[in-house]
């Protein structure tokens, strides 16, 4: 059996800010906070879970998140943390263990995620850094998405 101290921390992304809940190996709640999206805020978010760990070695620090890639997950894996993705619909069965009732919370989403790597790592799956090619392309893929979005946008707006 290992002694090494590991620590589990959950993150509910949205498009605004992001949602943290930190623990540690035998479930103790160390902290939550909402950092805002961007790289600011991003880099906020990583350097916050590395200092209220306390952990020397990031290597025993885990992360969940529900989306499986984008700026937040690139942050992270940048940090060299260990990022793992969890299917939404798995992520409804673990809310169950916290409430019966369906609404959706960020604070207790962030908490599940992370109470649920902490006691069931299976059901996640391990996030590795992706070829900054890949990374390029994506990046190129929501700017055309957004540029788009902004001409529909404006030619509704002239034929008004």
């Amino acid at each position: 059996m290992s002694n090494e101290r590991r620590w589990y921390a959950g993150v509910d992304w949205a498009s605004e800010s992001h949602h943290v809940f930190l623990t540690d190996d035998a479930g103790t709640k160390l902290g939550e906070k909402i950092f805002k999206h961007g790289g600011e805020g991003l880099a906020e978010m990583a350097a916050w879970l590395i200092a209220t760990s306390g952990c020397t070695d990031v290597d025993q620090l885990y992360v969940a998140i529900e989306v499986p890639h984008g700026p937040v997950v690139e942050t992270l894996i940048e940090r060299r943390l260990n990022v793992y993705a969890i299917n939404p619909k798995q992520m409804d069965r673990f809310r169950d263990r916290f409430t019966l009732a369906g609404a959706k919370d960020d604070s207790r989403d962030a908490e599940t995620m992370a109470s649920g790597l902490r006691t069931d790592p299976r059901c996640f799956r391990s996030l590795a850094a992706v070829d900054p090619v890949v990374i390029e392309l994506r990046e190129w893929s929501r700017i055309t998405e957004d540029l788009g979005t902004e001409r529909i946008r404006l030619t509704n707006r002239m034929r008004e």
